[in-house]
């Protein structure tokens, strides 16, 4: 069937080669006329508990952790160049099409652009959890110096649905609004503090509890000089 190369030896050049994945998984889905649900059958070995993800897959939303996606491929016929050893313990983690505002409301399309290689052993020691992990760019100047207007933050999602650090910078949502926050524990709530002085901070209490949502958590950043 198709050919690919997939070219784990640099994630970059990988995800510069992902619209053509996407393009002959598409070509793949209209030879089997358009049955999403008999493409799922063939790419995945338990198409009840892999449904899913297969279809954010195929919608571009997301894309697997590297062995999920190998077998998906094989599976449909790809022919798959095995991974160079160089690039043995690293885990990939996707970038959305996002911007997280220091201040501003995130915009996302909910599509990957790209994927970036982290050193497992530095997710480790660190206790990131590259599963549950995304990358997206700031807008606005709420948290400089720290974090400045384009940065590329990492998110870790796997601290939602328990209490915050206090004192953490985290993605949080308040409202139709998600900004990127330092957190600090106040009486009945939390204060959203800026890293910038002239933005103010803004407490949540209250009835404005119902309304916020804490996204994950920040734990690194990177920018381009």
């Amino acid at each position: 069937m198709s050919s690919l190369l997939f070219e784990t030896v640099d994630y970059v050049r990988f995800m510069e080669s992902y619209d053509i994945l996407k393009t002959q998984v598409g070509e793949l889905l209209e030879r089997m006329g358009g049955n999403k649900a008999d493409l799922l059958r063939l790419a995945t070995a338990d198409p009840e508990n892999e449904k899913s993800k297969f279809y954010k897959f195929l919608g571009g939303q997301s894309i697997p952790q590297g062995d999920a996606l190998v077998e998906w491929l094989v599976r449909m016929g790809f022919t798959i160049t095995p991974p160079d050893e160089k690039l043995q313990g690293y885990a990939m983690i996707p970038k959305v099409r996002a911007t997280a505002g220091a201040g501003e409301s995130l915009v996302t399309s909910g599509k990957v652009t790209g994927q970036y290689a982290f050193r497992e052993s530095f997710l480790e020691r660190e206790h990131i959890h590259p599963e549950k992990c995304v990358l997206m760019c700031v807008v606005g100047d709420s948290i400089e110096p720290l974090i400045r207007e384009g940065d590329t933050i990492l998110v870790d999602e796997s601290e939602t649905g328990r209490e915050p650090r206090d004192g953490y910078i985290f993605v949080v949502g308040l409202g139709e609004a998600l900004m990127v926050k330092r957190l600090a524990k106040i009486p009945n709530g939390w204060r959203l503090c800026s890293e910038n002085r002239e933005r103010r901070d803004v407490d949540v209490q209250g009835d404005d509890l119902d309304t916020f949502r804490v996204y994950g958590r920040v734990r690194w950043f990177g920018r381009v000089v």
